[in-house]
């Protein structure tokens, strides 16, 4: 691998965990509940724990770093590419897919908030209730389709790491995005004091244990 190569993940990895920071800020403040109050339920009244002022700041925040996803893809691409052209570009394509559903979906999630506050506010107003359903029929259905694609992902990152075509251990097929997120989901439930606080960041935490681990393991190729 050459330097510029080399110089170039470097950059794009440390954009994408940019991204995973300021996406995951911005995720924290939108979604954030102490004790997890209201995260089960069907309405979202979660939110009722959460500032209008925090909302809008989160917003602001989540939007402002999303498209830094992208570098964080391209990151990838550049690790998979040399010896797996074809995956590398799926990869990558399927990541700006991904990320793009994930921005039309965060950048939803305040209105949401702002939403429930007002069905708190005005509970007998059946038709502030029925904005409700039609958020979950066309916004809330994102994040499912989110998962998919990440799912697709985890499969063209795990099948060329465990073939030993790339310059990953094959130890780093198992921090593909499908299992860490499942790990996290099963730490919501194991461990809710910890969950409370990553379950609303999952996929940031994700793709900061994945672009962290790949910077330490191309750093230390380079040793």
């Amino acid at each position: 691998m050459s330097k510029s190569t080399t110089k170039k993940i470097y950059i794009f990895g440390i954009l994408g965990l940019i991204a995973t920071i300021g996406v995951g800020v911005g995720e924290f403040l939108l979604h954030y509940s102490p004790n997890g109050i209201g995260y089960d339920s069907d309405n979202f009244e979660f939110f009722n724990q959460i500032s209008l002022q925090r909302l809008t700041l989160g917003h602001f925040i989540a939007v402002s770093f999303t498209p830094f996803y992208i570098a964080g893809y391209y990151h990838l691409y550049l690790v998979f590419k040399d010896k797996n052209p074809k995956t590398a570009m799926a990869i990558f394509a399927l990541g700006i897919i991904a990320f793009m559903i994930g921005g039309m979906w965060i950048s939803s999630r305040a209105q949401l908030g702002y939403l429930v506050h007002k069905i708190a506010e005005f509970p007998n107003d059946t038709a502030l209730q029925s904005l409700v359903q039609t958020y979950k029929s066309h916004a809330e259905i994102l994040v499912k389709s989110l998962r998919i694609w990440i799912a697709a992902i985890s499969v063209l990152f795990v099948i060329p790491i465990l073939k030993g075509k790339t310059i990953y251990p094959k130890w780093m097929a198992i921090f593909n995005p499908l299992f860490i997120l499942l790990a996290i989901l099963g730490i919501y439930k194991l461990i809710p004091p910890v969950g409370y606080v990553i379950g609303p960041i999952a996929m940031n935490v994700v793709h900061f244990i994945i672009f962290s681990i790949s910077l330490l393991i191309i750093k230390t190729k380079q040793r």
